[in-house]
């Protein structure tokens, strides 16, 4: 018997959609050498890592490169957690450390970096000498201010803390992105700086409760500091320079501010990639046209809606009462919004947006509230007794 084809009635195509890019990862390290690989890395620029016996094999056990990672890797959780690498970029001959971020962020991606060199002692004039040291860091910690890098810079220089030291300059700047951490003994810098960055670079943000704070973490294989006194604990506060203590026998960190404490910043450069990703797959994935109208706009603030949710649930953000002035949009809704779900996401109403921009297909500007959950890191306790 003769049968006719159902496409004649019944015709279906499938429709793939279009790729958009990964889930934004902030947890990338990359640590800049100016070691020689015991083993060669061919053509590649640079090697990435998921444990620190590949980094030993390509880099020989008695390297800096391979004392980094296992700094790194010893800490628990650490950048795997977060989903992180951890990558290692050769240097170039006479290349400093703010040209070498510079030719990285070009490269990969990665959201913080440091260095396992001794910064000042190479390199072109102007960065040798009695400071060549703080003004290698200092141009370093500008380079990766602009390009959104974290930085983990250390000293153990008392005078890093004063006017014109390390600290203090990375503070008056406003290099919120650098952390400088302060650690007297010098020959425990280095494995500081690395598992401060292992450990601080931890956070698994597509999960429940991760968001996490530096304050009192103890690190796997760094010894407190015990050249640290009073008197220069209260120096590094004011300049925000976290340091490493023992407290009633603990060995753990002492986290601070001035400067924006670490997960704050740290935080903040997570959601501000993930909603760039969310609004570049929105408008990448869709089958069709996404309109300029309101039902366009609730799309893409959806994506963005979706982001801030997840960091609610993660607790970087949470509801509150906002403390600020401003407002904008409907300050009632503002408020409401705030209060019971810790942010609120506005944009102007399509018709008030200009004919130029409405021609170039610009969607009217999403403004977006956040309430911090912050974090308790200390407590005063009054006892009231009664005889």
């Amino acid at each position: 018997m003769s049968m006719i084809g159902i496409t004649n009635v019944v015709n279906i195509s499938v429709i793939t959609p279009p790729a958009g890019l990964a889930a934004y990862n902030i947890n990338n390290l990359v640590c800049f050498t100016k070691e020689t690989p015991a083993v060669s890395l061919g053509s590649a620029l640079f090697g990435v890592y998921s444990s620190a016996a590949d980094v030993i094999t390509n880099w020989g056990s008695a390297s800096a490169t391979a004392a980094a990672a296992t700094a790194v890797f010893s800490q628990s959780p650490n950048i795997l957690t977060g989903g992180g690498l951890f990558i290692v970029v050769p240097m170039l001959i006479d290349e400093v450390l703010e040209q070498a971020i510079t030719r990285a962020s070009g490269l990969l991606y990665f959201g913080g970096c440091s260095a396992n060199y001794t910064l000042g002692v190479t390199g072109p004039t102007g960065y040798t000498g009695a400071t060549g040291a703080n003004l290698e860091a200092l141009r370093a910690a500008a380079v990766a201010q602009s390009a959104g890098k974290l930085l983990f810079l250390a000293d153990s220089a008392d005078a890093s803390l004063q006017n014109g030291g390390l600290a203090y300059e990375v503070k008056d700047s406003s290099l919120s992105l650098t952390r400088v951490l302060h650690y007297t003994g010098a020959t425990g810098l280095d494995g500081y700086k690395w598992s401060y960055a292992g450990r601080g670079m931890s956070t698994n943000f597509s999960a429940v409760n991760t968001a996490q704070t530096m304050n009192l973490k103890s690190l796997a294989g760094v010894t407190s500091d015990d050249g640290m006194t009073q008197t220069l604990l209260t120096a590094a506060k004011a300049v925000g320079a976290d340091c490493y203590v023992n407290i009633a026998g603990q060995a753990c960190v002492m986290s601070y501010g001035a400067n924006e404490f670490f997960d704050d910043v740290y935080n903040l450069r997570w959601i501000i990639g993930a909603l760039e990703v969310a609004g570049f797959n929105f408008l990448r994935t869709a089958g069709t046209k996404i309109p300029q109208t309101e039902q366009g706009m609730d799309g893409l603030k959806g994506a963005y809606r979706r982001v801030c949710s997840l960091a609610v649930s993660n607790g970087f953000i949470a509801p509150g009462e906002w403390t600020g002035a401003d407002t904008f949009g409907s300050p009632e809704d503002f408020k409401r919004n705030i209060n019971d779900f810790g942010f609120y996401i506005y944009s102007s109403p399509v018709a008030t947006q200009s004919v130029a921009d409405r021609a170039a297909r610009i969607a009217p500007t999403v403004q977006i509230a956040l309430k911090y959950s912050g974090a308790i890191h200390s407590t005063n306790v009054i006892v009231n007794i009664n005889k």
